[in-house]
C-alpha cells in the first residue's frame, strides 16, 4: 500500500492526537489526586478562578482537550474526504 502526503498527514495529526491525549491522563490524574487530597468539591477544586494554585494545570486540560477535539475533526475531515474519492 503507497502512502501519499495527504496519508502521511494522517500519520502525523493521529501520532500528536494520542501525544495530546496520553498528556490530558497526565494532567487529570495529578489534578485528581491533589482534588482528592484537598478535599474539595468537583466544581470547587476545577474551577480556575477559585483554586489558584493548580489554575495553570485546569487552563491546560481545557487547552489539550481542544487541541483533541481540533486534531480528530481533522481525521475526520481526511476519512470522509478519503470516503468520497473512493470509486467502490
Amino acid at each position: 500500500m503507497e502512502m501519499n502526503a495527504s496519508d502521511r498527514d494522517l500519520v502525523e495529526v493521529m501520532k500528536r492526537y494520542f501525544a495530546v491525549k496520553a498528556e490530558v491522563e497526565d494532567v487529570k490524574i495529578r489534578l485528581e489526586a491533589a482534588r482528592r487530597e484537598s478535599g474539595e468539591e468537583i466544581e470547587i477544586f476545577y474551577n480556575p478562578r477559585i483554586n489558584i494554585d493548580h489554575a495553570a494545570d485546569i487552563l491546560h486540560s481545557h487547552s489539550l482537550k481542544q487541541e483533541l477535539a481540533r486534531l480528530m475533526d481533522w481525521a475526520e475531515a481526511w476519512g470522509r474526504q478519503d470516503l468520497a474519492t473512493d470509486p467502490a
